[in-house]
């Protein structure tokens, strides 16, 4: 379900399962478009899952050939995972991007647009 509020702008309300290890769905992506251009919208995309184990949770970036383009950082809260449209500091092209989300042996892929 999508909210519109007049002055906080779109939100979306989601129902989870708590599950008791690591999982990740796409409902956990906060963008699939980015947009950085400085603006504070769409800049980046996070990516938010459970981890009720707190085990390790690696997230990469790779371009159309599977050309490794960026390791994610740390997201914005819990269980969360955060990527910049950035290479080594530098922004990208725009394109098709892969993520990556690993955990507890799983892997869950897909893809990222960056619009310039």
């Amino acid at each position: 379900m999508v909210l519109e509020a007049k002055y906080f702008g779109q939100y979306q309300l989601r129902a989870v399962e708590r599950a008791g290890a690591f999982s990740f769905d796409t409902s956990g992506i906060s963008n699939r478009f980015i947009t950085p251009n400085g603006d504070g919208r769409n800049d980046s995309v996070v990516f938010t899952f459970e981890n009720q184990r707190d085990s390790e949770v690696k997230g990469r970036i790779f371009d159309m050939k599977g050309a490794l383009v960026a390791d994610m950082g740390p997201g914005p809260v819990a269980n969360s995972l955060i990527w910049d449209a950035k290479s080594g500091g530098s922004p990208v092209a725009g394109g098709v991007y892969i993520y990556q989300i690993q955990g507890e042996g799983k892997t869950h892929n897909g893809t990222i647009i960056v619009i310039k």
